[in-house]
């Protein structure tokens, strides 16, 4: 495993990053350039999540399902698929080009696992960004997304049609520029520090203190 990842983000790597059959051979060329195999490409992905709290990370590897697939071209998400002979719940999928060429884009779509994990456990009910929570305190952070979405201050259209885009492009805004977040969702800016990207929450959480 790659030294320079952190241990959370060595778990995903190892359990939740998946690179489909044939996706690096079927790649541009500039992702040969880049990544010498798909399992450079895979620890890539690895990297882009470590902005995200470790507690954040580790929960998410403890998890059986919640999972990120790389593949050639297509980009999308599955309840439930085979990957490389695999039964997998709860699947996002990442064009490698990506990568590359969009990483506010990869850093968004890696994170709808997370949103599925958190509202049902990847399960039939509603996503966080639904509505739905695993405990009460996500459910209070779940109906709280619910009503910022409503208010119809996503940057894409995409966003503002859809609350699962909603929660997944601010979040990554969030970890990347949060002054921009603020200045044009400040309420989701702030929601997003005191939950998701908050370190003591997620601690509180995996120790049963925010139940």
């Amino acid at each position: 495993m790659p030294s320079h990842l952190s241990t959370g983000q060595r778990l995903l790597l190892q359990k939740k990053i998946h690179v489909d059959a044939d996706a690096y051979a079927q790649s541009s060329r500039a992702v040969q350039r880049r990544f010498p195999s798909g399992w450079s490409a895979a620890i890539e992905t690895a990297r882009v999540l470590g902005s995200l709290p470790e507690e954040a990370l580790l929960w998410w590897a403890e998890q059986h399902d919640g999972h990120l697939r790389l593949t050639a071209n297509g980009d999308g998400y599955a309840d439930f698929c085979v990957v490389n002979g695999e039964e997998l719940v709860g699947v996002a999928d990442l064009p490698m080009d990506w990568l590359l060429a969009e990483p506010l884009q990869t850093l968004a779509s890696c994170l709808r696992p997370l949103d599925h994990l958190l509202g049902c456990g990847c399960g039939t009910g509603g996503w966080l960004s639904d509505g739905g929570g695993i405990t009460p305190r996500w459910q209070q952070v779940g109906r709280q997304i619910v009503h910022l979405f409503s208010l119809g201050y996503g940057r894409t259209e995409a966003s503002r049609a859809d609350p699962h885009i909603y929660l997944a492009q601010g979040l990554a805004l969030a970890i990347t520029n949060r002054r921009t977040l603020n200045a044009a969702d400040p309420k989701l800016e702030r929601l997003l520090g005191a939950s998701l990207l908050s370190p003591g929450f997620w601690r509180n959480f995996r120790t049963g203190d925010a139940g």
